[in-house]
């Protein structure tokens, strides 16, 4: 009885407040993978992420039947099919959370926000009373969001590098996704409403993502860049790295000597590790650059790196500049196609004090 008293209760707060615990499902949903997504190349991510992109497709072409008079549950499945809309926001919140992480790990801070406040707005929109009647809709445009950011990953993964030929077949590959889908729903929905409510939506997602890549917006998933650093002295020792620095331990924030303290004879040294897939193969450009006060950023060396995928700490490299000036400086590591992967910013100060700096040393 009392089981049964607080199934009905709860029953009734969802009623009462749907909108929010629709907003609750997403938010849970992004939550949940954050702690459980591991490596991009697990096969059981991925076979884990095609079963959620079928559920969302499946449940928003059951609701656009519905809203169309085309399909009506079962009555012993009414009472479930209640909580659709809030199952699909979970799973497309745990897609989203997850390839939110994966753009997040192979690009800026800056390019992460930008994408979660898309999203936050998506679903925002989606709850206003004069967007409701399009819910369907937007939530087939955050399907497509997450079939082509499914896509722009496993592709690549599975060829074994990025760029332009790569980013084209995924999004073909998500084209035939969509395709099919239409294929299924052609004789249980006007072409017309398929158009609206399914192309269409697609068609401006696929066009904004393109846009984004002809930009080099689009961050070069599945590579992402696990470590940068700047140091005094790297070492290998084995199969691991001792890298020496002269920074204070209260500038905890720092990635090692990022206020470089040059006194003669040193060199400065960028500390890279990147991650990329099982037989994943990647030629990378480690970029100097210094701010001349009259000119601006000037090039001043790059070193390629040829990545070689597998390790789950990643590929380990440095690079070296032995002449430098004091001023301001970063290091940018760039993929062949010219995508920004991560950087470092530093400012080399002189040192002119007679005591030699304490260092110490960390291990990778």
């Amino acid at each position: 009885m009392g089981l049964a008293l607080s199934l009905e209760r709860t029953k009734q707060f969802y009623r009462d407040h749907e909108p929010l615990c629709t907003a609750l499902f997403f938010i849970a949903g992004f939550l949940f993978d954050t702690i459980a997504v591991g490596r991009i190349d697990r096969l059981h991510n991925v076979i884990h992420q095609a079963s959620y992109l079928s559920l969302c497709a499946f449940f928003t072409s059951l609701e656009l039947q519905e809203l169309h008079g085309r399909f009506s549950p079962p009555e012993r499945l009414k009472t479930a099919w209640r909580y659709h809309v809030g199952a699909t926001h979970f799973m497309l919140g745990t897609l989203l959370n997850i390839y939110t992480l994966f753009f997040f790990k192979s690009a800026s801070l800056g390019t992460s926000f930008l994408f979660l406040l898309i999203l936050a707005g998506l679903l925002a929109v989606n709850e206003l009373k004069p967007f409701k009647d399009a819910g369907a809709t937007l939530r087939m445009a955050l399907f497509s969001l997450c079939l082509i950011s499914y896509f722009t990953y496993l592709v690549p993964m599975m060829l074994g590098f990025i760029g332009g030929l790569a980013f084209i077949g995924s999004i073909a590959a998500a084209c035939a996704c969509v395709f099919l889908l239409v294929f299924l729903l052609r004789n249980r929905l006007p072409a017309p409403v398929i158009e609206r409510h399914v192309v269409v939506p697609f068609g401006l997602i696929a066009l904004g993502f393109s846009a984004l890549y002809a930009l080099k917006a689009i961050p070069p998933v599945p590579l992402s860049l696990s470590t940068i650093g700047i140091y005094h002295e790297v070492r290998r020792e084995g199969d691991r790295f001792a890298l020496t620095m002269t920074r204070p331990a209260w500038k905890f924030w720092q990635r090692g000597d990022q206020t470089f303290l040059a006194r003669p004879g040193d060199a400065i040294h960028c500390f890279v590790s990147v991650f990329s897939p099982t037989r994943f193969q990647e030629r990378l450009q480690l970029r100097w650059q210094f701010d001349d006060p009259a000119e601006g950023w000037q090039e001043a060396g790059a070193m390629p790196l040829a990545v070689v995928g597998g390790r789950d700490g990643g590929f380990r490299a440095e690079s070296v500049k032995s002449r430098y000036q004091p001023g301001r400086w970063r290091v940018r590591v760039e993929t062949s196609d010219q995508r920004e992967l991560g950087r470092i910013d530093f400012t080399v100060v002189e040192d002119l004090s007679p005591q030699q700096p304490s260092s110490r040393t960390i291990w990778r």
